[in-house]
């Protein structure tokens, strides 16, 4: 069996995809890391149909069960098209305060099926609408 410790959950933008990776291998994910790469992130964990969220926790239930995951690292981000399209948000924190309520339900949603897992949140803050510069914070 091949081990990992972590499945990332993050949004399939690809302005993004080159950071993630950067600091997927500065903060130690490197070759120990499933990914699940989704259209707004765990946005349609939180609110899609309940196929679509079956779908998804069985992918984090692949990786819990075949290559021994325990802990999920969901990563959101500024200016998502998949949020924009469903939110006429006012401001950035507006969009902001919206994920942050869609990552703790997620992380409610997955710890209902997989009680042991530990779920951390990151905010991947866009400087330019490029993705060139980005900011990741621990939430």
């Amino acid at each position: 069996m091949h081990n990992c410790s972590t499945i990332i959950i993050h949004c399939i933008d690809f302005r993004l995809i080159n950071k993630i990776r950067e600091w997927m291998d500065q903060n130690g994910f490197k070759n120990d890391t499933d990914v699940l790469s989704l259209g707004g992130g765990i946005k349609e964990l939180v609110d899609g149909t309940k196929e679509i969220q079956e779908f998804i926790l069985k992918q984090i239930g692949i990786s819990y069960n075949l290559h021994n995951a325990r802990k999920v690292v969901l990563m959101q981000h500024s200016d998502c098209g998949a949020y924009k399209t469903n939110y006429n948000f006012i401001d950035g924190e507006a969009e902001f305060a919206q994920q942050l309520e869609d990552m703790h339900t997620a992380e409610e949603m997955i710890k209902n099926y997989y009680d042991d897992i530990v779920v951390e949140k990151i905010w991947i803050q866009m400087k330019d609408p490029h993705g060139e510069e980005v900011e990741f914070t621990n939430l």
